[in-house]
């Protein structure tokens, strides 16, 4: 008896599809076998959360003028470190897929909430105000951080990661104090802000200006002109990924835990952050580890620019890499498998090769 013509057309539609996705998975370069978004629902995954559940270890320090800063360990007895230095509005709870990727390739891995937002210590009036009194601040509390943590007497190899503004945190900070660091890789860095057609000159004045008179009215700080308190963000129209999944696994720490809930970003925020991209860039020679940095080509949160003169400036060694990642959005790291996938496995290999002595810092 023959097949009905509309379960041969079923059965075709359903080898398409399967060859189809064979096909794509063939395409995806993933040699380091890292977390895809197939495996993926819009809360990570069972084994992410469950690895996090188990590993992830919180306590908090008082960073200075004693405040409360929070931060997270993963030790699973491994030879390799990575700290990772996370971006403006966002908590430890956005890293967990890649926590669990570097744990993964063998790394102990350790994350700090910086001052004012996700589980650490808010200032600016309430809450939600994306605030601090100064840039250097964040910069002070990381490094009493990395001290803490004693890495070069635990461990073998020791690398720094971050992405948008912990890359100016980072970048600050290696420019600034002794660090244990062999290498540092910098996501998206916020070393220019886009501020539009404004110049830097006159967006620092117009900030500093407004937060100075705001402070004469109120003990709040003032938000950036129509900033306000936390929303819930929806996928589409977003500027920061292409992948719902992760976009959504990335909302969900703010929803399940509301107390990492941050707003926009101050005025006063905004005019000392100028001033930190400024003083990276100026400073960057400074730098004396290898460094890798990774462009979102689709980037509409920091510009390129800041990101080409810092590099440009990191001149002490002779092997530091620049990737662009084209028509990549701002998180990379949450980015879909096509963008995500190609920055991740240039790290690792980034970084094997530093382990392997292949690149030095000789001039």
């Amino acid at each position: 008896m023959k097949k009905p013509i509309r379960t041969l057309l079923l059965t075709s539609l359903f080898l398409f599809a399967a060859t189809l996705t064979f096909a794509t998975s063939i395409m995806i370069n993933n040699p380091f076998n890292l977390s895809t978004e197939s495996t993926l629902d819009t809360n990570f995954n069972a084994k992410i959360q469950q690895f996090w559940q188990d590993n992830a270890i919180s306590a908090n320090f008082q960073g200075i003028d004693g405040k409360t800063v929070h931060h997270v360990s993963i030790t699973t007895g491994n030879p390799k470190a990575i700290v990772i230095s996370q971006g403006r509005n966002e908590s430890v709870l956005k890293y967990k897929e890649l926590a669990y990727d570097f744990n993964q390739q063998g790394y102990d891995v350790f994350l700090i909430d910086h001052r004012g937002q996700g589980f650490s210590e808010r200032f600016g009036g309430d809450q939600y105000r994306g605030y601090v009194v100064d840039f250097q601040d964040y910069v002070d509390d990381f490094n009493q951080y990395v001290l803490s943590l004693e890495l070069d007497k635990k461990y073998q190899q020791r690398y720094l990661l971050s992405h948008s503004m912990g890359g100016a945190i980072s970048a600050l900070y290696l420019q600034q104090y002794k660090s244990p660091f062999q290498a540092s890789v910098f996501f998206s860095p916020m070393l220019s802000i886009n501020l539009g057609p404004l110049p830097n000159f006159l967006a620092k004045l117009i900030t500093y200006s407004s937060a100075e008179i705001c402070s004469w009215f109120t003990d709040k700080a003032c938000y950036v002109p129509t900033g306000s308190a936390y929303t819930d963000n929806e996928f589409i129209g977003n500027h920061v990924t292409h992948s719902k999944n992760r976009f959504y696994s990335g909302q969900n720490g703010f929803k399940t835990f509301p107390e990492t809930q941050l707003g926009d970003a101050t005025m006063r925020w905004v005019a000392t952050s100028i001033s930190a991209t400024e003083q990276a860039i100026e400073n960057a020679n400074k730098i004396n580890i290898p460094i890798l940095v990774v462009q979102a080509g689709g980037d509409t949160v920091v510009t390129s620019d800041g990101q080409t003169a810092f590099f440009n400036n990191v001149t002490y060694c002779k092997f530091n890499q620049f990737l662009t990642i084209k028509d990549a959005k701002h998180e990379i790291l949450l980015e879909r498998d096509e963008y995500r996938l190609t920055a991740l496995n240039h790290t690792f290999q980034f970084l094997a090769d530093i382990a392997q002595g292949k690149q030095t810092c000789i001039k």
